[in-house]
């Protein structure tokens, strides 16, 4: 049965870098055929809800890859993955959920930039979940919501938050959140792409 999947995605906010310039007409043919590939591993992949899967999910994103540059014109800039990892969240009373970043470069030259996929099992039907960015400002928590999307009937989740900017602020953290009260379902601290990055159930304090 094909997984009916339910995705919004918000602008970029990550980071106070400049905006992704624009790849021309045909850096965008790739850039979508990529999109779509990765948009489209959801339906396969249930996405590190147990780390022995990350190995598995990997191989597939650098698959789809492949896909889009097999699809896209010769003349095109393609395209490449730099950088992938994958984290499995604790457990929550709201399903299990999973985080998958990935550092694209757009073009050869190009900036790198990271894209956020979050995955949730047994999450609640239709209850809405987003993704999003918090940083500590003083002894108060900033956030910034990322992404969102509702879970299908049968609990199943899939959240895409692309071009955003590799590097995030010093002590930030990316977590998920239930939509209709705000409250945290884990996330993941440190430099998704990087080294040192710890998951979590409750988000540090300021």
């Amino acid at each position: 049965m094909d997984e009916q999947l339910d995705i919004v995605s918000s602008a970029p906010r990550w980071g106070h870098g400049g905006r992704w310039p624009g790849p021309g007409r045909r850096g965008w043919f790739a850039i979508l055929a990529l999109g779509g590939a990765l948009v489209g591993l959801g339906l396969t992949i249930t996405l590190a809800l147990h780390v022995a899967d990350q190995n598995h999910t990997i191989n597939n994103l650098h698959a789809a890859v492949q896909n889009a540059r097999q699809s896209a014109p010769a003349t095109v800039a393609l395209p490449t993955i730099e950088a992938s990892a994958a984290y499995a969240l604790p457990d929550t009373a709201d399903g299990s959920f999973s985080v998958v970043a990935v550092g694209i470069r757009p073009k050869p030259g190009s900036e790198v930039r990271s894209w956020l996929f979050a995955y949730a099992r047994d999450a609640h039907p239709a209850e809405r979940y987003g993704l999003r960015q918090a940083t500590c400002t003083g002894q108060h928590v900033t956030t910034s919501a990322l992404a969102d999307a509702t879970a299908d009937q049968d609990g199943n989740l899939t959240i895409v938050a692309p071009n955003l900017a590799s590097h995030s602020p010093k002590g930030a953290w990316v977590e998920v959140y239930r939509q209709a009260d705000g409250t945290a379902l884990g996330g993941i601290q440190g430099s998704l792409l990087g080294r040192g990055a710890t998951t979590f159930l409750d988000a540090p304090t300021c």
